[in-house]
């Protein structure tokens, strides 16, 4: 028996088909796994008692009231798990079941990145003379579409610093800050614009401002670090296109990069603490960082830097097909 709760995107989300086929593999592969057994299986995406309007926690307590779970399988892949790992294990908890299995961006080792598989098969192939920095005449880059609390608090920083002349910088709505972007492009899967900035998951944007900015500021979906690892596409992107990068997000994105055999680039401003230092200081810490880099050679940087770059982009090529494989055997 499964049992399955939680709300997927909606058919008109670029995300919906490879949610359902994902969604779809995973059943397949807990009936195949646990034929005789009570399963409940919970996609985690807007999922929690605060989301009073889909019913679906709802539903998980009635559930569990009536039926002796086996076997609970968490899900979280495309967006963030809304509970943190105390409150993961609450829910495992109430469930009353037997055995529990985290997939997905869970730190445990059914862990994989739904994102890099994504992005892996939908990006344009790029060849190296689209990627490689031309010249260095803007420090840095930092895209931003849903203005969320540590994006908007960075791009004031920025803006208070005197730092977004040194960038090319974006913020949903209305605020574009350096007027020099222009239109920008969107990528193949035709997003709705529907904060002023494309949704662009799969393409590098206008390749002439990527090629002429040295440093990209990721601004990832989750910024706190009690909350479970979460990497996406915007992660991937400097890694795809052969750039440097800093994390406006969990510091553990680093950690978890290293771990899994990628280069980060930390050790060239060595000085400026980005993975330890209090979360209050890391939106001063990366200005902190483009400031220095701004009186350094950058294009002479970069080429000291381009062995790393290159194994960088070879190693996303091999960590999307392990990602892929993982996902399809989940319990082998």
């Amino acid at each position: 028996m499964l049992k399955t709760i939680g709300v997927t995107f909606p058919k008109t989300s670029q995300w919906y088909n490879t949610q359902i086929r994902l969604m779809d593999s995973i059943k397949n592969q807990i009936l195949t796994r646990f034929p005789d057994s009570n399963n409940l299986f919970i996609n985690m995406t807007w999922f929690g008692p605060q989301f009073t309007k889909n019913q679906e926690y709802k539903k998980f307590q009635e559930f569990v009231h009536y039926i002796n779970i086996d076997n609970i399988f968490l899900l979280a892949s495309e967006d963030p798990c809304f509970y943190n790992k105390e409150e993961t294990k609450q829910l495992i908890t109430d469930s009353g079941a037997s055995q529990s299995f985290l997939l997905g961006h869970f730190d445990t080792e059914y862990n994989f990145n739904f994102h890099s598989t994504v992005i892996g098969a939908f990006f344009p192939n790029y060849n190296e003379k689209d990627l490689l920095l031309e010249q260095a005449k803007y420090t840095f880059l930092n895209y931003n579409r849903k203005p969320r609390d540590h994006r908007t608090s960075f791009v004031e920083m920025l803006d208070s610093l005197n730092l977004s002349k040194f960038g090319i910088v974006t913020l949903g709505n209305d605020k574009t800050l350096n007027e020099t972007v222009g239109e920008y492009q969107e990528g193949n899967w035709g997003m709705k614009n529907d904060l002023g900035i494309p949704h662009d998951i799969s393409s590098l944007g206008r390749l002439e401002y990527w090629q002429k900015h040295f440093l990209t500021v990721v601004s990832e979906t989750d910024f706190e670090d009690h909350l479970w690892t979460f990497i996406t596409e915007k992660t991937w992107k400097p890694i795809i296109g052969l750039r440097p990068f800093v994390i406006n997000g969990q510091s553990s994105v680093y950690k978890y990069l290293r771990s899994n055999g990628f280069k980060t680039f930390n050790k060239y401003w060595s000085h400026i603490d980005l993975e330890t230092c209090n979360i209050d200081d890391i939106h001063k810490n990366i200005c902190s960082v483009i400031q220095f880099l701004h009186s350094q050679d950058m294009e002479k940087m970069y080429l000291d830097m381009l062995p790393d770059l290159r194994y960088n982009k070879q190693r996303f090529n091999e960590f999307a097909l392990e990602q892929k494989h993982k996902m399809e055997n989940l319990f082998a």
